[in-house]
């Protein structure tokens, strides 16, 4: 049965880590490292079909991976779970103090959820458990939702355990399927996943921006630029603006991104590094430019039409927060159950009403056209080929390297504001 819907609160202010002249600098609707972002729903089976895969720096898996084991459930009396997430990543009442579709699956199958808002950050967050991860003993939460190169950490550190199988991952778009660090798709199921490009306000603005060297050279953007803390972010659009295929880059490659940003901030054109704040900063007019998140942009041009969400001409970084289940959790098999829930399109398409994030849930876009079309035609919420032809991820490198790479990248961050 559908959820009603669709449920959008058009006063929030959001807390998160398309072309002038086309159609996404005029759409206007509502609303890996640190930081959050955002972005939107079902893209149908191409999403990252379309998108180049960076891939993971690590040998390919095998063709007939180990078997993992199923979960066994608890009795009803003892199933109830604790998810730990982001802010403001679900769909909730006018009122703003319910969850609709959490109460639903509660009432559907009797299982409590106590559900958190307590990750801002990605190595904030799994720093305050990092010793209960790695003792695989239980960490307060029996979900997480975290971004994929966390993810893929975590899993290949041995610190997830395997939920389902779950039914409806069927619905799951092929493009999001079979990640190499889990290619039986046991140890995580995307929730949302969305785009990072560039977001300016038009009336601070001489003229259109179109690409990230743009950020890094023109003058009238000078003291006025703002790039992200999240790594994959500003370093993934900093090495395309190199001229750097991600597919192939090299830590050596990143090191000398770190550099240009670490220059391009010591010269005063980047005004700093931000957070889930950069629209506050573009609000007050401190940045009239920033890399910026698809489905931020597509809820803050509710109240500011003016801004506009640009895919470089370099290309977009393209990421995905997932469901996982730490080690110590005995609710392996209720996480089953409510991610089953989640990938129903009904319900997928509601939370997606809500949230505007790219919904890896096949049939959401469907579902959607009956519960808001305008939505559902959204270029932001439902990217197409022109879009995802030119999306990329940054490789996740060797343990050394990537520790290295981030370790400089924190620096000069750090640095930049002392």
């Amino acid at each position: 049965m559908p959820l009603p819907g669709p449920l959008r609160h058009t006063d929030r202010v959001p807390n998160r880590d398309a072309a002038a002249g086309g159609a996404l600098a005029g759409h206007a609707s509502r609303l890996g490292g640190p930081t959050r972002r955002a972005a939107l729903t079902g893209l149908g089976g191409a999403l990252l079909a379309a998108c180049t895969d960076g891939g993971s720096g690590d040998p390919s898996p095998s063709a007939t991976p180990t078997a993992l084991p199923t979960p066994t459930p608890l009795p009803s009396a003892q199933r109830r779970l604790v998810w730990a997430t982001w802010p403001e990543y679900i769909d909730v009442d006018d009122s703003g103090s319910q969850r609709p579709s959490l109460d639903r699956f509660t009432a559907e199958t009797g299982i409590p959820v106590t559900y958190e808002e307590v990750i801002e950050d990605n190595e904030e967050y799994v720093a305050t458990i990092a010793d209960d991860l790695a003792a695989k003993r239980p960490v307060g939460a029996d979900i997480l939702t975290l971004t994929t190169w966390m993810t893929a950490r975590l899993a290949r550190s041995g610190q997830l355990q395997p939920f389902g199988p779950v039914p409806n991952a069927k619905n799951l778009i092929p493009a999001l399927a079979a990640p190499d660090w889990d290619p039986q798709q046991r140890l995580s199921l995307p929730w949302q996943a969305g785009l990072t490009g560039i977001t300016y306000d038009a009336r601070r603005v001489g003229r259109a921006i179109g690409s990230v060297e743009e950020l890094f050279t023109r003058p009238d953007l000078k003291g006025k630029v703002g790039f992200f803390t999240d790594f994959n972010d500003s370093i993934g659009l900093t090495l395309r603006s190199q001229g750097n295929d991600l597919a192939t880059a090299t830590p050596d490659d990143v090191s000398a991104a770190t550099a240009l940003l670490r220059d391009a901030t010591e010269r005063g054109q980047i005004a700093g590094f931000y957070g889930n704040d950069y629209l506050e900063a573009l609000d007050s007019g401190a940045l009239v430019a920033s890399l910026g998140w698809s489905g931020d942009i597509l809820q803050a041009q509710a109240d500011n039409p003016y801004l506009k969400f640009v895919p470089p001409e370099e290309g977009l970084v393209i990421w995905s927060d997932n469901l996982v289940v730490p080690a110590g959790s005995l609710q392996a098999a209720t996480v089953t159950a409510l991610a089953d829930y989640y990938y129903q399109p009904e319900v997928a398409a509601t939370v997606a009403a809500w949230v505007n994030y790219i919904c890896p849930v096949q049939g959401a876009q469907e579902a959607m056209e009956r519960l808001d079309p305008d939505l559902a035609a959204s270029p932001l919420i439902f990217p197409d080929s022109s879009i995802l032809d030119r999306c990329y991820q940054l490789p996740t490198f060797a343990a050394d390297d990537e520790l290295r790479v981030r370790d400089e990248f924190a620096a000069m961050v750090a640095a930049s504001r002392r």
